[in-house]
């Protein structure tokens, strides 16, 4: 006897999601515009009210929309707090750690760094310039250094030309900052990731991509132990 496969079919307000989803990344539905009517859809999509109501419920869940009481569904403005937020849930878990985050940062900016020595501006030189003094200048005070080298990370991804590379960084950074100054380890060790981060800008300059590769991966892989020493009452500040 012939078996039959069996079609499952999602349920439909999934496929109104998805439809809804398209409009979104598409641009049909531009960032804070208004979703037509509830009744409007219905008619539309041939579909009742309650497949569209869970169908924007569903939409709210991902960040895509705003439900305004008083005004209506909004599309939702793209936000890296769309990416940091399940990350966060992660962490607070256990089911992530923070040398699990700074692993995928040492992979993702080693390829950062060598594309940015490729395609670097001199406007991207000069910020990189002035960041590295303000680290230079603040090696013991933990919130300006930390800020500072998190910028100069940034402005690396922002000189790789690819908008794709600093909207994966900027969650990544987010959530490692709080760590950083927790762990922050004083003047004599940040001297030490000042010269590192002199390496990768100098390697950037002279566009030499694998040395600007290796030198961020070392810098990183330093990083990890300094988040991951204990952190000592006589630290040198």
């Amino acid at each position: 006897m012939a078996s039959q496969l069996e079609v499952v079919r999602r349920p439909l307000h999934k496929e109104v999601a998805e439809v809804l989803t398209e409009r979104i990344i598409s641009g049909i539905l531009p960032e804070n515009s208004l979703l037509p009517p509830e009744r409007e859809l219905c008619d539309r999509m041939r579909v009742s009210r309650t497949v569209i109501r869970e169908a924007i419920k569903l939409l709210e869940s991902k960040g895509l929309v705003r439900i305004v009481r008083g005004v209506g569904t909004t599309v939702a403005e793209a936000r890296k707090e769309h990416v940091s937020d399940p990350l966060k849930l992660l962490l607070r878990r256990k089911l992530i750690l923070l040398k699990h985050l700074t692993e995928v940062r040492r992979i993702l900016e080693a390829g950062m760094a060598g594309l940015a020595a490729e395609r670097r501006t001199a406007a991207n030189l000069a910020t990189m310039k002035r960041l590295l003094e303000l680290m230079h200048d603040k090696p013991s005070q933990a919130e300006a250094y930390v800020d500072a080298d998190l910028e100069f990370h940034a402005e690396i991804g922002r000189a790789t030309q690819n908008p794709a590379m600093s909207i994966l960084l900027a969650p990544l950074s987010e959530l490692l900052r709080e760590s950083r100054i927790a762990s922050f380890s004083g003047s004599r060790v940040t001297r030490l990731r000042v010269e590192q981060h002199a390496e990768i800008l100098r390697m950037i300059e002279q566009q030499n991509t694998e040395g600007a590769k290796e030198a961020m991966s070392k810098h990183l892989s330093d990083t990890l132990i300094d988040l991951e020493r204990p952190k000592s009452k006589n630290q040198d500040r």
